[in-house]
């Protein structure tokens, strides 16, 4: 993702701090539109999985997040992570920032936690956009995290990157790749390894949350990868499936990792279910 101006994190204090322990919070762009509210993907962050998009929609909405614990130097405590606290901690950046509804961007991980959030906050989440997202792990996912958490533990940050390279780039990503350009990635993902990935890892293989999603009841789109290989794409169809009224969007070549165009069309379209939907 390209660097972006006007992404600022601070320690905001509200009443009920305790939900936004351990965290940074973020709000992005210079905009004062409609409020959107960003969560990220295990391992990833808000300047990092919503780079362009804080560029595109930045001017034009409020822009909030909350990097995860152990991201973005935000401290890793000892509790483990979990889909209701981070769904809680949505909630308290909203608090904070005093806007009352608002729709969810999430990314992969941050699916599951935008779900959580319309589940246990249905009177604030107004609409879901939920990315390679997912309803439970699957047995691909779960392969992919125990690797990582191994390769993790013993400090093989090359081998990591290599991992998260093969399984999150497409076909045709890697078959361009000459060797030089191929270090040049695992370099560039190397460099983006955060203390907390393991743990946020940990957390997404464990995911099961298709008890709630009959219940969620606001807009919801999920954008679904036709050749990821860290969230299987039926997976992320199974998720849409389980949505009442849930609008599915193909990208039939990309994979967990959009390229530039695929990232241009994603914008697009979250800019028109918002649009579409009033939200």
């Amino acid at each position: 993702m390209p660097s972006v101006a006007n992404v600022t994190t601070d320690d905001v204090a509200v009443p009920d701090s305790d939900r936004l322990a351990g965290v940074s919070t973020v709000r992005a762009g210079t905009g004062t539109g409609p409020a959107l509210v960003l969560a990220h993907g295990a391992g990833g962050s808000i300047p990092a999985n919503f780079g362009r998009v804080i560029e595109a929609l930045g001017s034009e909405r409020t822009l909030l997040g909350a990097n995860y614990p152990g991201t973005e130097g935000s401290a890793l405590g000892a509790a483990p992570l979990t889909l209701d606290g981070l769904a809680d901690t949505l909630i308290a950046v909203a608090d904070a920032a005093g806007v009352d509804r608002f729709p969810i961007l999430g990314m992969s991980l941050g699916s599951a936690v935008a779900v959580t959030a319309a589940h246990r906050y249905p009177d604030r989440v107004t609409g879901l956009l939920l990315t390679v997202g997912l309803g439970h792990a699957d047995a691909q996912l779960r392969s992919v995290v125990s690797a990582w958490r191994a390769l993790a533990a013993v400090g093989d940050t090359d081998a990591l990157a290599a991992l998260i390279l093969s399984a999150g780039s497409s076909p045709a990503t890697l078959a361009q790749l000459d060797p030089a350009a191929e270090t040049v990635a695992r370099q560039q993902i190397s460099a983006g390894f955060e203390p907390g990935g393991p743990a946020q890892a940990e957390l997404v293989a464990g995911v099961d949350i298709r008890p709630l999603l009959a219940g969620i009841a606001v807009p919801t789109v999920v954008m679904a990868a036709g050749q990821d290989r860290l969230v299987l794409p039926s997976t992320t169809r199974d998720l849409a499936a389980g949505i009442p009224g849930a609008e599915l969007i193909e990208y039939p070549d990309a994979g967990h990792i959009f390229t530039d165009d695929e990232e241009r069309r994603w914008i697009g379209d979250i800019r028109g279910f918002l649009t579409a939907q009033a939200l």
